[in-house]
């Protein structure tokens, strides 16, 4: 199966992309990434373009940045994903887990695309899900954290067991933050051809988000 992967550098999408390519007859031909209009970041997630590229640098995998607003997103994904067939994809790997509505509604835009969607974490326990990341030696930093949902201090830890101990404290919070609770980025593991070396930089904020600048 050639598939691309949709992507917005944290660990499910990692996770995901993992357990796709651990059939030998699978492969990973892209990297898609839907960036917001103007600043150069996915949606919620507050990570540049340009730490995305070195990502898909160190992972040797292609990368195709789609830059949308939030009221054309399906438009445009829809033009990438069939931009992507046109080139020999038969389906995109996702890494959602639990949340139905947004399977459907990404079932119903691979279809239309003329692709299939692929949920290599689907219906897993989002805590053994993390047992696994952390085990498998995946390094990881929080990049963003939900006001609502979370501390500030979250903000810029490293997902390790003390992570995990920790957020299993906050009992409305899903320890893989699958209701947008907090978002990470990947900078090494066993797919990386060499970790992403990166520095800490401004703490910024809206009304929902914490947001932590790595450069």
């Amino acid at each position: 199966m050639k598939a691309f992967v949709s992507w917005s550098s944290g660990k499910d999408c990692m996770h995901a992309l993992y357990h796709f390519l651990k059939n030998p007859e699978n492969q990973a031909v892209c990297l898609l990434n839907m960036s917001g209009e103007g600043n150069g970041q996915p949606h919620s997630h507050g990570i540049s373009s340009a730490m995305i590229r070195k990502q898909a640098a160190r992972l040797n995998i292609p990368l195709l940045q789609k830059t949308t607003s939030r009221g054309n997103y399906e438009k445009n994904m829809k033009e990438a994903i069939a931009r992507l067939k046109s080139e020999g994809v038969d389906a995109g790997v996702f890494g959602d887990i639990y949340l139905q509505e947004h399977r459907t509604w990404i079932e119903r835009v691979c279809g239309e695309a003329g692709v299939s969607a692929v949920f290599p974490l689907w219906d897993k326990s989002t805590s053994g899900l993390m047992e696994q990341f952390i085990t498998e030696r995946f390094k990881t930093i929080v990049v963003s954290v939900r006001k609502e949902k979370l501390p500030k201090s979250f903000l810029g830890r490293l997902i390790d067991n003390n992570f995990l101990t920790d957020i299993h404290t906050f009992p409305a919070t899903d320890p893989c933050g699958e209701n947008g609770e907090y978002h990470t980025f990947v900078f090494d593991g066993p797919l990386f051809v060499a970790p992403i070396l990166f520095e800490k930089g401004d703490i910024t904020e809206d009304d929902k988000h914490w947001f932590l600048d790595i450069k």
